[in-house]
């Protein structure tokens, strides 16, 4: 069968019932099946633009499950701003005990190494204490992914791996990953794992920032799309619709400038060529027709927005290749040339 219409195939059938379809991470036998859109925890414990309380964040977690997306991203850090760090996992956990069962029901990517704001450990103690953390927090005995948040230049990548499969061995852990690692850093990780556990631990994924805003990993920054679609994993995009990293205003659709201008305005023609209102929704179908697979994280906190943004899936397939490159030029993506993109705009002053 050819594997457009397949995949287009798959989509109806999932959209038939009301439901994000889901998609096996890895090409592992091992690997985790998870939903086709995430929902990310930094705006939780947020008291500038999140949620502060169990019952509205129950709520949320809840709105996220009726439209398919069961895979919630977590980090140690959040909220970034607007409240404490770690309160985002807390509440979540306080959330998850009012309905029996909610647990059960989703898979949990629980980010750790960052000590804001000068300082990233992979050591034995600070991995293993934040995890045992995590699993208070959470009120669980495991969780589903474990990802190291961002690279360690002092990383002693064996004793990590050990520490994995230890991990692994206690039942804590079901799949480790990465964030925002190069490939040298995954491949690095990899290849200790590969020695201390038998070739029997794979990460399974490396989340990355992914959008019409940041568009350089799927072309020529360092090759980390490509990577995951070479070794047959997918990858998390975190910031999908150009939100603020570290808890700011998004960069994309309430920031002004001149580059905002020109992504919305061809977020809005292809749009209006596609059917589609919402020039939201058009940028998630962007980065949602991209082959390998990403796997798009929303921040918002919004229910309505949750259901609003899973409609991206019933334009998956449709998007055109000049409707997609027009997207991506105009964020900066370079068809013929890396020396034509210029990034001077990604982070806009306040």
């Amino acid at each position: 069968m050819n594997a457009v219409p397949f995949l287009l195939f798959l989509f109806s059938i999932a959209l038939v019932h009301g439901l994000i379809p889901t998609i096996k991470l890895c090409s592992h036998e091992s690997c985790p099946e998870v939903s086709r859109m995430g929902l990310g925890g930094l705006h939780l414990g947020d008291s500038i633009s999140g949620l502060t309380n169990a019952t509205q964040i129950n709520a949320w977690i809840q709105a996220g499950v009726a439209q398919g997306i069961t895979l919630f991203d977590l980090a140690d850090v959040y909220p970034v701003k607007g409240g404490d760090s770690g309160t985002s996992a807390e509440l979540f956990g306080q959330a998850l005990a009012l309905t029996p069962g909610l647990r059960d029901q989703i898979t949990i990517v629980a980010k750790m190494d960052i000590i804001f704001p000068t300082t990233i450990d992979t050591s034995r103690e600070h991995l293993v204490s934040t995890l045992d953390w995590f699993l208070s927090s959470l009120g669980t005995d495991h969780v589903d992914i474990l990802l190291l948040h961002y690279p360690d230049s002092f990383m002693n990548a064996t004793a990590v791996a050990e520490l994995f499969v230890e991990f692994k061995s206690q039942g804590k852990v079901i799949n480790f990953g990465v964030s925002n690692h190069y490939v040298s850093h995954f491949e690095l990780l990899q290849t200790k794992l590969d020695e201390v556990s038998g070739n029997s631990i794979k990460l399974v994924t490396n989340e990355i920032e992914i959008s019409v805003w940041n568009p350089s990993y799927m072309n020529y920054n360092s090759g980390l799309v490509d990577h995951a679609y070479k070794n047959g994993y997918h990858n998390l995009g975190w910031s999908s619709l150009g939100g603020d990293p570290v808890g700011g205003l998004n960069r994309l659709f309430v920031r002004k400038g001149k580059r905002q201008e020109r992504i919305l305005h061809a977020l809005r023609d292809v749009g209006r060529a596609m059917g589609i209102q919402d020039p939201a929704v058009t940028a998630l179908v962007w980065v949602l027709s991209h082959p390998s697979g990403v796997i798009p994280l929303i921040g918002t906190t919004n229910t309505d927005r949750v259901a609003e943004y899973a409609a991206a899936f019933q334009y998956v397939g449709s998007m055109t290749v000049e409707q997609w490159w027009s997207i991506g030029g105009a964020g900066g993506l370079c068809p013929l040339a890396d020396s034509q993109c210029n990034y001077s705009e990604y982070m806009p002053s306040e």
